[in-house]
């Protein structure tokens, strides 16, 4: 059996967390532009993890470290979609933004075990349904995997599928 993940909430409060998640943020950034027709260029890369660091707070929203002992292995990322939310909203679903396993965590049992953390937290904010887009290269077949389905539409903002799945009964 794998070792057991800690789960750390990342904010401006914890600047350790921040330098972590920040450090993961661009090696996951580099792989999404890898698979991308639209690459985020680098001058965009730093405003726009400092932009998820800044929002969090909410009780519903969910930014977090996942750790083996110490050492960070990946992050999670979700939300409940709020009718006043800007961009592509469902309301009252669980919006999993980003999400990273270290490749060399992968295929070992820990990206599911950060997704079951993340579907636990949507259906304690009341969500039935959650929804992401998903890297065609490492995250379709991932998510696939999971139950989520492609609902054909892409997203607006990054030109993505959209997937869904009903949040698992408990």
């Amino acid at each position: 059996m794998e070792k057991p993940i800690r789960y750390v909430r990342v904010s401006a409060d914890h600047p350790e967390y921040c330098r972590a998640f920040e450090s993961m943020m661009y090696e996951y950034i580099d792989e999404m532009n890898e698979h991308s027709e639209r690459p985020l260029p680098k001058e965009f890369q730093k405003k726009w993890i400092d932009s998820i660091i800044a929002v969090q707070g909410p009780a519903d929203r969910h930014l977090e470290l996942c750790c083996v002992g110490e050492a960070p292995i990946g992050f999670l990322y979700g939300k409940i979609d709020h009718e006043d939310h800007k961009g592509f909203i469902q309301p009252g679903y669980g919006y999993i933004m980003e999400f990273y396993v270290k490749p060399e965590h992968r295929r070992r049992g820990y990206g599911r075990r950060m997704f079951a953390r993340l579907e636990r937290l949507f259906r304690l904010d009341g969500a039935e349904r959650m929804y992401l887009t998903a890297d065609p290269v490492t995250g379709k077949p991932f998510w696939e995997a999971l139950g989520f389905r492609n609902t054909m539409e892409k997203s607006p903002e990054n030109r993505l599928f959209i997937y869904e799945k009903a949040l698992a009964r408990r």
